[in-house]
């Protein structure tokens, strides 16, 4: 329903222009990306905000093309912005890269691409963001980064525009470790990583997945303080961890889209063991995942999802994941 409310919007913006030429060629001067964005105030308000905060305003109303990714209203109320002001009071910087990570060069018609997980495209900055195309049931779907698309392809003169349900947050760190380091919840994690001499797997060009443990994850698995996780051997520390992440990156989305009927799946960690993902359901929509080991008295919930880095994504979990009972 969502998907027929904004290419009706759209379309209405379309019939009133004055001039005749609807080609993605920017002729079209008010029928421009930046023309389109300010008049659905109801839909993109809080995008608009932010670019007027921006030098990607003129950007947009440039003869492009480009292809804006924009958060509705309701995805910048779920990032914490719960009204036009609080984006207009935000940090110009934050918004600035903020914004330019939500535009590419070019037309990309993304339910034209393959049925192909995670495509790497690339924004303005240069930042990489991966679109996967893939079809649930009767129902073929969009995601950017693990966000849902709720209309794509809406058309301009000089792009065209995606839709989204969450705020995709800019690529800032190289690495999975730079990204772990930089969190004030995975102090402890860090120091297990730098215990287990794991610092460097996560330096490298290959990319991972990591179900990362939270400080209060580890204090309830038992390491009271950094210095517990210190005084550990080392060999415990590696097995523990080799059992949070595994090769690829693996979006929370992604989990839904390639789980079954039963709403539960297994995943291969890195060390050879699985561990055991159970889809979240509210209502009809899918909500997200937890996860369990074995040894898991209750699974674990993923309080902070896709969290980017250039070699893989973070998921942070309230629980350490345990093999054994």
């Amino acid at each position: 329903m969502k998907i027929l409310k904004y290419t009706g919007v759209l379309l209405m913006l379309l019939s009133a222009c004055t001039k005749d030429d609807d080609k993605v060629d920017g002729t079209n001067e008010t029928n421009r990306l930046t023309y389109i964005i300010d008049d659905n105030k109801f839909n993109f308000s809080a995008f608009s905000t932010a670019l007027g905060r921006t030098g990607y305003r003129t950007t947009l109303a440039g003869p492009g093309p480009y292809t804006v990714m924009i958060p509705d209203n309701n995805a910048f109320s779920k990032a914490g912005y719960s009204t036009d002001q609080s984006v207009l009071v935000e940090d110009g910087t934050i918004l600035s890269n903020l914004v330019a990570y939500h535009i590419v060069n070019g037309v990309w018609e993304l339910n034209k691409l393959p049925f192909k997980f995670n495509q790497e495209i690339t924004a303005i900055t240069g930042a990489k963001m991966f679109v996967t195309r893939w079809v649930k049931g009767t129902d073929t779907l969009l995601t950017i980064n693990g966000t849902p698309l709720l209309a794509y392809n809406l058309p301009a003169s000089n792009g065209v525009i995606q839709v989204l349900d969450n705020v995709l947050q800019p690529l800032v760190h190289k690495t999975l470790s730079d990204a772990i380091a930089a969190d004030t919840t995975l102090t402890f994690l860090n120091v297990a990583l730098q215990q287990a001499g794991m610092k460097q797997l996560l330096t490298t060009g290959n990319t991972y997945t990591f179900f990362a443990p939270s400080n209060t994850a580890f204090r309830s698995a038992g390491f009271y303080a950094a210095d517990s996780i210190s005084a550990t051997d080392p060999t415990i520390l590696r097995e523990l961890l080799q059992y949070h992440l595994f090769s690829g990156r693996k979006f929370i989305y992604d989990y839904v889209l390639t789980t079954g009927e039963s709403g539960q799946t297994e995943q291969a960690m890195l060390n050879g063991n699985n561990v055991k993902i159970t889809l979240l359901k509210s209502g009809i929509k899918y909500t997200g995942i937890n996860i369990a080991g074995p040894g898991n008295t209750a699974a674990a919930q993923v309080k902070k999802a896709n969290v980017m880095a250039g070699n893989g994504v973070l998921h942070i979990i309230d629980q350490v994941l345990k093999e054994d009972q």
